[in-house]
């Protein structure tokens, strides 16, 4: 019983869930911020965000494995499926378990946001699943990081904050394309690490399209334009607190300079500790943002 929970564990990938719980604080912080806030939908949300990429990831571990880009030269984290913790038919029904509590959450919020988060909730369930699943998965043709920054960014903290306030402002999008910019990130880093192994599989990403150089450069100028982008939110539009947004810069931007240097300095498995540095940033960033946001 221990053994399966530690392999569930795994499976859920407890580092990459920042990328989905960010934009949901982040939305909902927008949404306090003008004067609408509701815990039992901020909530929801929460959970409803957190089971639909859950469900991405067991749906990433189980088809990665089976077309062969997870295989005995994989360099990454442990997946469950490859290390043979889960089995494939195990894991398809976490993948099922995991999308229906997505929905069970989301019926509520449909019942508030109407339409509108009845696609998008629909729609991030069958994009998580296509992503490495399917007949044209998005993961495998180039799509991922536009996937990515799409619904962990725009779509997540727009979403969350029409849910609050039955609308959306240009703080929220903006706050959205910064989230989007960062968790993108996460992605170019597994790719540049995983690049020799996609190539083997067929899995053709940016990294192997266009070059892992390529890809290094992106990562870097995602970062810059979510700097560029909360400068503009606290100066051009005056909506972040000033010395909050100085603290940001002061606790963020050293790290940035650390993750940026390694990116180009390691290589194989060493890339994975720049994952974790990532997601630290990631966590760093949006809890400051926040608090910019808030006070």
């Amino acid at each position: 019983m221990i053994q399966s929970i530690k392999s569930i564990f795994i499976a859920i990938r407890p580092k990459t869930l920042s990328v989905s719980i960010a934009p949901v604080l982040v939305g909902s912080s927008v949404a306090l911020r003008d004067g609408s806030f509701n815990t039992d939908i901020f909530l929801l949300t929460l959970i409803a965000a957190l089971f639909i990429q859950i469900g991405t990831n067991f749906t990433n571990d189980v088809y990665d494995f089976i077309k062969g880009a997870d295989n005995d030269n994989r360099i990454g984290p442990t997946r469950a499926v490859q290390a043979e913790l889960i089995s494939i038919q195990n894991m398809k029904k976490l993948i099922f378990f995991a999308f229906a509590l997505a929905i069970i959450c989301g019926v509520p919020l449909v019942l508030k946001g109407g339409i509108p988060i009845l696609f998008i909730g629909l729609l991030s369930i069958v994009s998580g699943y296509a992503y490495t699943a399917g007949p044209y998965p998005l993961g495998y043709n180039g799509w991922g990081e536009f996937f990515v920054f799409c619904f962990f960014g725009p779509i997540a903290v727009c979403g969350t904050f029409f849910l609050q306030t039955q609308m959306v402002s240009i703080e929220s999008i903006i706050s959205g394309l910064i989230l989007g910019c960062l968790s993108v990130t996460l992605l170019c880093i597994n790719n540049i690490r995983d690049v020799k192994t996609d190539r083997e599989a067929g899995k053709r990403t940016l990294a192997v399209r266009l070059g892992a150089g390529f890809v290094k450069i992106m990562f870097i100028m995602l970062f810059l334009f979510s700097y560029l982008l909360t400068g503009y939110l606290a100066f051009g539009l005056g909506y972040l607190n000033i010395k909050l947004f100085f603290m940001l810069l002061i606790f963020t931007f050293p790290l940035f300079l650390k993750v940026s240097f390694d990116t180009f300095k390691l290589k194989s498995m060493k890339l994975n500790l720049v994952l974790a540095r990532v997601s630290i940033f990631i966590i760093t960033f949006s809890i400051l943002f926040m608090l910019s946001i808030l006070l």
